[in-house]
């Protein structure tokens, strides 16, 4: 009796595709949560930086450049905590996505301002949507990068970029040229 012998093509290895798919993801949630929470960061110091031209712009007195940042401060500190408790109800995810959407609006409303009653409307819808992204982004890391400190990193480069963002005369400070090791 002869054998007949059949060329089986290989195929890849399932757990190599699968370990390759589990990093491809992991790299992604760096991005998308690095993306959100450095937006929160980098606005925030934007605005700080930024008051003097916002106050020119829309004739706002002390007062009111006063309520452009606490506005914004007294609505993340609102609802941070209940926006880290729904995540944890129904999914970081669903909930980070949800904060992504509602900071980005209010992001466009900041910028289309006229007034500023409608800033300061608009910059305490940001300060929801900040408080939803942040607990969110961070209980998403830490499922995808469960021993290392990426959040922060992320946030140090954020909060530095701000104001080079808004005035690169500010960036020429010796810390963030130690930071960086390059002239600005």
């Amino acid at each position: 009796m002869q054998t007949i012998g059949l060329r089986v093509r290989p195929r890849p290895d399932m757990s190599q595709r699968s370990a390759a798919q589990a990093r491809l993801a992991t790299s992604l949630t760096l991005a998308a949560m690095s993306l959100g929470y450095g937006v929160v960061q980098l606005d925030v110091t934007i605005v700080n930086t930024a008051l003097s031209a916002i106050g020119d712009s829309l004739g706002g007195g002390v007062a009111e450049l006063q309520w452009v940042v606490s506005a914004y401060t007294i609505a993340f500190a609102a609802f941070i905590l209940t926006a880290g408790a729904l995540g944890d109800r129904i999914g970081a995810r669903r909930v980070f996505m949800a904060g992504f959407a509602i900071f980005t609006a209010a992001s466009l409303a900041c910028g289309l301002a006229g007034s500023s009653l409608t800033l300061i409307v608009a910059r305490a819808v940001q300060g929801l949507g900040a408080a939803v992204l942040v607990p969110n982004s961070l209980a998403l890391l830490s499922h995808a990068y469960p021993d290392e400190g990426v959040w922060a990193a992320g946030a140090s480069l954020a909060l530095t970029a701000g104001p080079c963002r808004e005035s690169p005369d500010s960036c020429k400070s010796s810390s963030l040229l130690l930071a960086f090791g390059a002239p600005l």
